[in-house]
């Protein structure tokens, strides 16, 4: 993992940032790591630093807005490859971090390898169906684009891109939201690729940061 940062976006979740990195680090070693805690709160940092006594913290003490701590965060980034994660996540399998540097490196159209399990945010049987599914060394994947006319292009979810992706895109600060982000990417012919098998699951919905459930398959966002 020498070509791999893991970067987190943390903040005023510290009990599911704990379970975020136990399911997570319990799989898999990452020589680097870098948080940034754009709300500076301690009980969050208190957790990281535990958890990651070798990572590095950035808690500046003000507010940069998501987009931004983003942009300063991978601006630390000294890897060819990031593995994306924000603190409400549950991993119940290892991601193939190998598999997935293969196919960016050989497929430049894809803009992410998504670790999210995508029935985490496809809710009915059709949706379900109708995903894209893959052949030759791509089988192991599906796409899901077509079901959203913005979303899938990229995301903040658990995922793997090169440096290079933020590098041609940023910053992202000059996005409004994600989803502007993912519907900028799509327009260059760039998508996400999710696993038939994906790793995580989101369990951050009804913490302080989030809106219920219901609420986001209301409005169809994921």
């Amino acid at each position: 993992m020498d070509n791999v940062t893991l970067c987190l976006t943390i903040g005023k979740r510290p009990n599911e940032l704990a379970q975020t990195l136990d399911s997570l680090l319990s799989k898999i070693h990452f020589e680097h790591i870098i948080a940034i805690n754009d709300f500076s709160d301690e009980a969050t940092n208190q957790v990281f630093k535990e958890k990651c006594p070798q990572g590095q913290l950035i808690s500046l003490g003000y507010n940069l807005g998501h987009h931004k701590a983003v942009d300063y965060m991978y601006s630390q980034v000294n890897t060819s490859y990031i593995f994306h994660c924000e603190d409400d996540w549950f991993f119940d399998s290892t991601p193939d971090i190998q598999s997935a540097m293969s196919v960016l490196k050989n497929h430049t159209q894809i803009s992410a390898i998504s670790f999210r399990q995508f029935t985490d945010f496809l809710y009915t049987d059709d949706e379900r169906n109708a995903v894209k599914l893959l052949e030759d060394d791509l089988a192991d994947y599906v796409r899901v684009e077509h079901l959203h006319e913005q979303w899938h292009g990229y995301s903040f979810n658990p995922h793997l891109a090169k440096k290079s992706l933020w590098q041609t895109y940023q910053p992202f600060a000059q996005f409004k939201k994600e989803r502007h982000i993912s519907r900028h990417l799509r327009q260059q012919g760039l998508y996400m690729l999710f696993l038939k098998q994906g790793n995580c699951y989101h369990i951050g919905h009804d913490s302080v940061s989030n809106p219920p459930k219901s609420f986001w398959q209301k409005l169809k966002f994921w």
